[in-house]
């Protein structure tokens, strides 16, 4: 059986160089999620208007779905770099262990069967900060997208005159006094 959390080939971190390293992890989440985010709204606003105006409804779908794939793929990448600097700093000894930590961490599940040592339990924190903030922003941009798509494909809708309309006089069945 092996180990959940072998000991780490270095235990003895300063607690600002865990900060920094805590707000290195930050700041590259940062830059790969609006990396993916810059590609999912530039691809939307390239494209959505042909999607808009087709009366198509599945090809939309899938569209948007291609769209919740690259965000899902960008979040996947913020993960395993977060693992990749967890491993190659050496808090924990394997790849898998830590893209598992990392993960976990990332999306605030908290299991808790595999925790940082104790020389680098802080960067959990930073870990979990940096998932909360990439997770609202896709929520922004997913509703951002949503909202575009309904607008336009209900715009028609919304923009044509209907002919039940009431008109504005007195109408038939009104009381009159």
């Amino acid at each position: 059986m092996v180990a959940l959390n072998p000991a780490p080939l270095i235990t003895d971190v300063h607690p600002f160089l865990e900060i920094g390293l805590g707000l290195v992890m930050i700041l590259l989440c940062m830059l790969i999620h609006s990396l993916g985010m810059y590609q999912v709204m530039h691809r939307f606003e390239i494209h959505w208007w042909r999607f808009a105006r087709e009366n198509r409804e599945l090809r939309r779908q899938i569209y948007f779905f291609y769209l919740v794939i690259l965000i899902l793929l960008t979040h996947l990448t913020e993960i395993f770099s977060l693992a990749l600097i967890l491993y190659f700093m050496q808090a924990i000894p394997d790849l898998r262990t830590a893209f598992y930590l990392a993960g976990e961490t990332y999306t605030s599940l908290g299991n808790g069967d595999v925790l940082l040592p104790l020389g680098w339990r802080q960067l959990a924190m930073f870990i979990t900060m940096s998932g909360l903030l990439t997770f609202g922003w896709t929520t922004g941009v997913l509703a951002n997208i949503v909202g575009k798509t309904y607008d336009a494909q209900f715009a028609s809708v919304r923009d044509k005159p209907s002919s039940t309309a009431p008109s504005s006089g007195n109408s038939e069945g009104s009381i009159e006094d």
